[in-house]
């Protein structure tokens, strides 16, 4: 009964939380792109010294009604030559898409690769939806997450810990596909179910 239980809850966390992680980071890259491509390539050499930085930056994208539906803020933003990840301290995604509970992602510091493919967030990594009708608030919290922006995945082999109203679920590594809508917790995979009331 009890795995039945916690069965049908990691289902319902895989149905949505993924989801709305992976494509909040999504934006993040698309942003963080945005912001590079307009500021220019470097002259070629692959040195260690940055083209150009950006202090207490933000960006943000409007809805058809002009109000904010995503917004990227990082303390600093880093540019490096070709062929080298930019940088970013302190970023923070903020998604607000109408219809949709708000989704922050928050990290003490991320790169994103040259290609743009790859986003890496490393420091008190934590992601969190907030509740809408019928779910309860989630929060995702890790060390390090890694994400394949194209394949629409997410991996991290740290700790993480996923909260919700019903409890709350550790593994030593996890990974998550947005196309498949699977989240797989795994090492040490432990959990705490909190009772219902009726």
């Amino acid at each position: 009964m009890k795995d039945s239980y916690t069965q049908r809850l990691l289902n319902r966390l895989s149905t949505w939380f993924p989801v709305l992680l992976l494509a909040s980071l999504a934006m993040l890259t698309y942003w963080l792109d945005a912001q590079v491509q307009s500021g220019g390539r470097g002259s070629g050499d692959a040195g260690q010294d940055p083209d150009y930085f950006v202090e207490d930056f933000a960006a943000s994208r409007f809805g058809k009604d002009g109000s904010v539906i995503q917004q990227l803020t990082a303390r600093k933003l880093t540019h490096y030559p070709e062929g080298q990840p930019t940088q970013v301290v302190a970023p923070l995604l903020t998604d607000t898409q109408p219809g949709k509970p708000p989704v922050r992602v928050r990290a003490d510091a991320g790169q994103v690769s040259a290609d743009n493919e790859q986003v890496y967030l490393t420091g008190n990594v934590v992601a969190e939806r907030d509740a809408n009708a019928g779910t309860s608030k989630i929060t995702l919290a890790t060390e390090y997450l890694h994400v394949l922006i194209k394949d629409e995945k997410a991996d991290t082999d740290r700790r993480v810990t996923i909260t919700d109203a019903m409890g709350t679920h550790v593994g030593g590594a996890m990974e998550a596909d947005n196309k498949a809508r699977t989240l797989k917790l795994r090492n040490g995979v432990s959990g705490e179910i909190r009772p219902t009331s009726k």
